[in-house]
């Protein structure tokens, strides 16, 4: 199934509030940014680094994970079309976790565990929260076109 363009539902006057010109500018230009950045911290940053507040940053970033899990919940039960905000903020928030649980790894072990938590939790978790988006898109563009 082909997805169709907003220029199909809306006027060039709302295209063009919805997607002001500046926004494509400031995104391209933050990529233009970010691959010097990119190289300057491959090339600079130690491999191994102390952080003094090691438990308030991952406690803080799973309390955000549960703050998403719950709202989508809440969203879910109402068939808000809001669930597809949530559910792809939720679904990248789980990449993200896997991702730093899997490098941040001290031993094998640990690794290991990562592994593990990753494709049996995190990551079906969020290519269900990437399904559910879509479905929700999807229903909307239907609903839209009738």
């Amino acid at each position: 199934m082909a997805v169709k363009s907003l220029k199909e539902h809306y006027d060039n006057r709302m295209l063009r509030y919805v997607f002001p010109h500046w926004y494509s500018i400031l995104y391209a230009t933050a990529c233009i940014f970010l691959i010097p950045w990119i190289v300057f911290l491959s090339i600079l940053l130690p491999p191994h680094y102390v952080s003094h507040h090691w438990d308030v940053t991952w406690v803080g970033f799973d309390v955000f994970e549960f703050m998403l899990f719950a709202i989508t919940a809440l969203l879910a039960i109402r068939h808000s079309i809001w669930t597809a905000l949530t559910s792809v903020m939720l679904g990248t928030t789980l990449l993200i976790d896997a991702w730093f649980d899997i490098m941040t790894s001290r031993n094998h072990r640990d690794f290991i565990t990562a592994c593990i938590e990753a494709f049996i939790l995190e990551l079906p978790l969020a290519i269900l929260s990437f399904v559910l988006a879509r479905r929700i898109f999807e229903y909307a563009r239907t609903k839209q076109s009738d």
